[in-house]
């Protein structure tokens, strides 16, 4: 019994002098104990801003068990980490050092987390990888594991402060106490994995130094005094910590630096002053960083040109280029690629160089490949290769293609092999607009990259796979056009007079805004001795020598593009023209510059193609038949227009951005003038005038066959061409067919109302009709008719009259009486008695006109109808109700029993009936009748048609506003 109580004594004893002995150990359980610095990636400076992997970050791991609170600043003293070397490093490397600590629960003692040296240098990487993209332990796994195999690439030296590369002698006594420990939950395993001598610290270390690259340099510092133990009045225990054997170790290449230090192995990491200790690592982390942040800030800008002086900045163009770049395509080749395209001449290159003059620090390398041929692209690939320092057999790219060169095939590689460690790249594809050769093919890829492409090709986008943003650049804005030439002008005024800003705008205007030439008016002013005068001067030569002006060579060297604006498109024409031999979109181009203002609507070919076939014989006869291309452009499939060459042709040139596609009511394309300019000199011996005449002239004669959309006539008017006899002769057209043309273009111009127009045409027409083919030929009686109606149209009722009453002799004397002609003759000149009031007059002929066309006609002929309504209308307008009603009421009845009830004379009919019961105050009737003529004008003849939009307005007054109708 008292054996067992002593026991328990002893046992309790032990425990109360166990509890005594180590409630002193701290556990970092308890928030008062714990550390105050937070564990992971620490910021240990506020240098660099920097948050890509592209500058150095230098990072200071703590020993097994230590307190990162501690480790390195001595008691009551600083940092050395944060405080000393912010200091002392060069502000000029700031912007690429970024300092780190590392903390991580080591703690062996009480609470200990079990973790292994493997599982700690797998959390570092972890930390790195997560945050900025090490221990050995860490640089072997990086080394192994494809997940960190960017760090292990990466890492360029590693400082070893005391490290025990073969174990410390202090670890057994840890290990014992650590084992002692457990009770409390030490970690003993960690311990023992570094004793001195250990089989794991062995295996770790050889594969530390087989991990290790070879570009990797290892410094270790190791401690030259014992660290003291014990120390009992006068006498005192020291050991060596982490002897010199285990603190260091040689390899061949000489790529380990082994520096001792006369201080203790608690001092190696601390430094309370900057003492000689300090200056010693701080030279050798100055020695690491230094080449390679020269390396870093070598920017490599492979970019052959820049910006022109007179460059004007395009804000707008800017920040769309600047927005779409930064657009991310993960799945694309590339995962930053930009197109910008538009009509030659318009600043694409210069636009593309603003950006990269403004972002070259963004990027490294950045390089230039000018792709306007294949020539050019090799080239550009052999000085990119050289500026990236790349090793090249040059004797094999000799005879090799542009895809398989060795050169070009290095660069790509590079480019490709780039990883997110690395700098971003920037590429340039410029003039790109030939992209039927295979540029594609050697197109830079890779994950780091970012392609800018400049081409005049809408289509360049698809040359990166899976992704690429566009910008499409037009003419310049207003201000932005002044300003470019303002910058020419060597002008010491402020402000800029009003009158040089004025003509400045003018220059522009007359220039289309095109940037090209207004860079190349501004060479051209800024040349002249009287800077004030220049831009007027300028106006003044453009005007009386246009050509001479945009085709001289005295300013090509001027523009960086050293092209003009004679030139600048005639790559892309020739390309398109040998590319599309059966679709030649270069003579549609110049086929198209003949109409007015350079824009053309669909509606005119689809015109000209039902009528050009009979036309083109009325004019040439069979000796002006049409080129195969043009004749399949205006094909006609015998019901309508074939209009498939014509859009094939067109989207090339859409595509090139020589055309810009219309939208609206009348679709179409249109030209840049200066695009139309250079058009009409291409291939200039080929007879454009004389089928822009044959195509024009065949749709004013289809037109006027047409009443369902007559609105397209206000179009078609500004097409017609010069008419001059001059411009006959130009055109080989037998004087006797000229009357033909004027003839149909004046039936245009009189159905649009353009009276004054018809009439000059219609004169020309009798004139030339009575010389050549007598006053008596049909022909000429009919342009007789054509002139008097013009006149009537103008109020000129006595011109018109005695025209039409001599048309009317000679039709009665040599038609006779009863022919058709002469009874229209005859309707003609009642309708000009009518419209004078002279009701008497005019109600004599009609009757003599009805009677006759019912004898020779019959009473259902639409013709006898006609007459019976123009009778009708001169009895309502003499107030004669009943007479009217009743011939309306005939023509209405026949017209619908013969025609239909909704052929449009028979709406007709039912309009004027409608009007003639509102005359007599029958508004009911009259508005139904006028509403049941209305739906059917909607939906036969069209909500725009002029006949729909009278029958509209005067049911919408008939109804005193209330209920208006409208479409």
């Amino acid at each position: 019994m008292w054996t067992a109580l002593s026991l328990c004594i002893l046992i309790a004893s032990a425990a109360v002098l166990y509890d005594q002995l180590t409630k002193r150990i701290p556990s970092r359980l308890r928030a008062e104990e714990a550390p105050k610095s937070a564990f992971g990636l620490v910021r240990a400076d506020n240098l660099s801003s920097h948050t890509s992997a592209h500058g150095i970050d230098i990072i200071f791991v703590h020993g097994l068990g230590s307190n990162p609170d501690t480790t390195w600043r001595p008691k009551d003293g600083q940092c050395w980490v944060s405080e000393f070397l912010p200091q002392d490093i060069s502000a000029s490397l700031h912007k690429d050092i970024r300092f780190f600590f590392y903390n991580y629960d080591s703690y062996w003692k009480r609470d200990a987390v079990q973790a292994r040296l493997w599982s700690l240098g797998k959390s570092l990487l972890d930390h790195i990888t997560s945050k900025i993209r090490g221990t050995a332990e860490a640089l072997i796994q990086a080394s192994t594991n494809p997940l960190f195999t960017n760090i292990a690439d990466y890492t360029r030296t590693v400082f070893f402060l005391g490290t025990p590369h073969r174990g410390s002698s202090f670890s057994i006594w840890g290990s014992i106490v650590a084992r002692a420990l457990q009770p409390l939950g030490s970690n003993p395993s960690l311990l023992q994995e570094v004793a001195y001598d250990s089989l794991p610290l062995q295996d770790l270390h050889r594969e530390f130094e087989n991990a290790t690259r070879d570009k990797l340099r290892v410094i270790n510092f190791y401690e030259q005094r014992k660290t003291q133990v014990l120390k009992v009045w006068f006498i005192q225990w020291e050991e060596w910590c982490v002897p010199e054997q285990s603190a260091t170790y040689s390899k061949i290449d000489n790529k380990v630096d082994n520096i001792g230090l006369p201080v203790n192995h608690y001092d190696l990491n601390k430094f309370g002053s900057k003492n000689e200790n300090y200056w010693m690592i701080f030279r050798k982390l100055l020695e690491t960083i230094t080449p390679i942040v020269s390396q870093k800030q070598r920017r490599l800008y492979s970019v052959p040109i820049g910006t022109i002086e007179s460059y004007t900045e395009r804000h707008r163009l800017s920040a769309t280029v600047n927005e779409k770049l930064h657009v991310l395509h993960q799945k694309a080749s590339v995962p930053y690629a930009l197109t910008i395209h538009g009509l030659g001449g318009t600043g694409k290159t210069q636009l593309a160089l603003k950006y990269v003059e403004d972002h070259q620090n963004d990027y490294n390398p950045i390089l230039w490949i000018d792709a306007k041929d294949e020539d050019s692209v090799r080239s550009s690939f052999e000085r990119c290769a050289s500026e990236l320092q790349l090793s090249v057999d040059r004797t094999q790219t000799q005879g090799s293609s542009l895809v398989d060169s060795p050169t070009v095939q290095a660069v790509l590689r590079w480019l490709h092999n780039r990883k997110d460690t690395d700098e971003a790249w920037l590429a340039i594809i410029d003039n790109a607009d030939d992209i039927s050769w295979g540029i594609k093919k050697v197109l830079p890829k890779g994950q780091r990259g970012s392609v800018i492409i400049t081409s005049q090709d809408s289509q360049s986008q698809k040359l990166v796979d899976r992704g690429c943003e566009e910008v499409r650049v037009d003419t310049m804005e207003l201000l932005e056009a002044r300003m470019l030439l303002l910058q020419h002008l060597r002008l010491n005024l402020e402000p800029v007079p009003q009158d040089i800003q004025e003509d400045c705008d003018r220059i522009a205007e007359r220039l289309g805004y095109l940037a090209l030439a207004i860079d190349l008016a501004g060479a051209y002013i800024g040349n002249e001795t009287d800077q004030r005068q220049a831009p007027r001067q300028y106006l003044a030569d453009y005007t009386r020598h246009r050509d001479d002006l945009l085709q001289s060579e005295y300013t090509r060297g001027l523009s960086a593009s050293n092209k003009t604006v004679w030139t600048v498109w005639d790559t892309t024409l020739e390309k398109i023209e040998r590319r599309y031999t059966d679709l030649r979109p270069g003579g549609l181009l110049a086929f198209l510059a003949r109409f007015s203002d350079g824009v053309v609507q669909d509606e005119l070919f689809r015109l000209a193609s039902l009528s050009i076939s009979s036309v083109s014989r009325e004019m040439y006869d069979e000796t002006a038949e049409l080129p195969e291309w043009l004749a399949k452009v205006l094909a006609f499939d015998g019901n309508e227009w074939d209009d498939f060459h014509y859009r094939q042709g067109r989207n090339v040139l859409i595509r090139y951005n020589l055309l810009q596609r219309t939208q609206g009511d009348w679709s179409g394309v249109r030209m840049h003038g200066l695009v139309q300019w250079r058009a009409t000199k291409f291939e200039q011996a080929i007879p454009w005038d004389r089928w822009h005449l044959i195509a024009t002239t065949a749709a004013c004669a289809q037109l006027s066959e047409e009443t369902a959309r007559p609105q397209f006539r206000r179009h078609m008017v500004t097409h017609i061409p010069d008419l001059s006899r001059e411009c006959f002769t130009r055109l080989r057209i037998d004087e006797a067919r000229i009357p033909f043309v004027w003839r149909t273009v004046g039936r245009t111009y009189f159905d649009e109302g353009r009276w004054e127009k018809a009439e000059e045409l219609f004169v020309q027409v009798m004139e030339t009709s009575a010389r050549v083919l007598g006053e008596e030929h049909p022909d000429t009686l009919s342009s007789m008719a054509n002139l008097a109606a013009t006149y009537r149209n103008q109020g000129r009722w006595k011109e018109a009259e005695e025209l039409q009453a001599k048309e009317l002799k000679i039709c009665s004397r040599v038609l006779g009486e009863e022919h058709p002609d002469t009874l229209t003759s005859m309707a003609n000149l009642a309708s000009t008695y009518w419209n004078q009031g002279r009701w008497k007059e005019a109600e004599k002929l009609e009757v003599q006109v009805m009677e006759t066309r019912k004898r020779v006609l019959g009473e259902e002929h639409p013709d006898t109808l006609t007459s019976m309504a123009n009778l009708a209308s001169t009895y309502r307008d003499q107030g004669r109700w009943k007479e009217a009603e009743e011939l309306f009421v005939q023509v209405m009845e026949t017209r619908k029993r013969v025609l239909g009830e909704e052929h449009p004379s028979t709406l007709t009919s039912m309009a004027n009936l409608a009007h003639t019961w509102t005359s007599q105050s029958r508004n009911e009737e009259a508005i139904l009748m006028m509403k049941k003529c209305f739906e059917l004008q909607r939906h036969i003849l069209g909500p725009d048609h002029p006949n729909t939009v009278s029958s509209r307005e005067a049911l919408n007054e008939w109804q005193g506003g209330n209920n208006e109708i409208g479409f």
